[in-house]
């Protein structure tokens, strides 16, 4: 195990050791915010969605959530709102929620939990956190199961299959693409799909054509809201002719970004369309 993963198991232990004190002093949260939408989506998983009170913008998934006042979004969040919601827990994304709003509402005395999503395994462990705090341990624990079963069908399934180099476009202007710090990217090499930019830093680069060419890509994976025009002007753009050959495979970002267990079905259906293609 690498010194990273072991940090992180510790930092997880550390956790679920703080949050069984806490729960051994209070009851369950009932007024709860989330800061992020997959995290709104994890707690109406673990069956919580009647205390979900407040989310930011982009919450959109499961259906539920639309009818859920919205508290923030890029912009900021709006303190007042939160405020009057008078939550007894926040779950806030570590990493991808600004430090100074995680900051700031600590200073109003509000209870804010930080959850990891930045690996596959991050997905199962964040289930866990969010379990216990919710009290929905024996939830948590089915839906981990169900995670890590699907995990090993899709490893099982292919097995012993080539490998082929992939970059995951999410934007063309400036050209950017996921690295492997993200699960989907990460997912997919269950199915051999390799990512070119595998040891960065951050989820997501800003990268050009030259250092994609040069790392011998196969396949190209575009968002589901490229238009068709917009893919006709990415043949040229990635300059492909008789000479080069590389392929196309569009995937559902709304899910494929979304750090759940729903993530698995986008990588399900872009190593199911890559397998068909060759």
């Amino acid at each position: 195990m690498s010194e990273k993963r072991k940090t992180a198991w510790l930092l997880l232990l550390v956790v679920i050791f703080y949050i069984s004190a806490l729960q051994a002093n209070q009851t369950s949260p009932q007024r709860i915010i989330t800061l992020s939408p997959h995290l709104a989506e994890l707690v109406v998983l673990l069956g919580a969605g009647d205390r979900l009170l407040g989310v930011v913008e982009h919450s959109d998934f499961p259906e539920q959530v639309k009818m859920i006042p919205r508290v923030g979004g890029a912009a900021g969040l709006d303190l007042e709102q939160i405020l009057s919601i008078k939550p007894d827990l926040i779950l806030a994304w570590h990493g991808g929620t600004r430090e100074t709003d995680i900051v700031r509402l600590k200073q109003l005395g509000l209870r804010v939990v930080s959850i990891n999503s930045e690996t596959l395994q991050d997905i199962p462990d964040s289930i866990k956190i969010i379990g216990l705090l919710l009290n929905q341990q024996q939830r948590a624990t089915g839906l981990i199961e169900e995670f890590n079963t699907r995990l090993k069908q899709i490893s099982e399934r292919n097995k012993n299959r080539a490998l082929h180099p992939v970059f995951i476009e999410i934007s063309s202007q400036p050209l950017m693409g996921l690295t492997n710090r993200h699960p989907f990217a990460a997912g997919l090499e269950l199915c051999g799909l390799i990512n070119i930019f595998p040891e960065q830093d951050k989820a997501a680069i800003i990268t050009d054509i030259e250092s994609v060419f040069s790392r011998n890509v196969e396949y190209v994976l575009l968002r589901q809201g490229v238009t068709n025009n917009e893919k006709l002007a990415r043949r040229n753009f990635y300059q492909i002719n008789d000479d080069r050959t590389i392929v196309f495979v569009s995937f559902d970002e709304d899910i494929a970004f979304r750090q759940t267990p729903r993530l698995l079905y986008a990588v399900i259906y872009v190593c199911n369309t890559v397998n068909a293609s060759k």
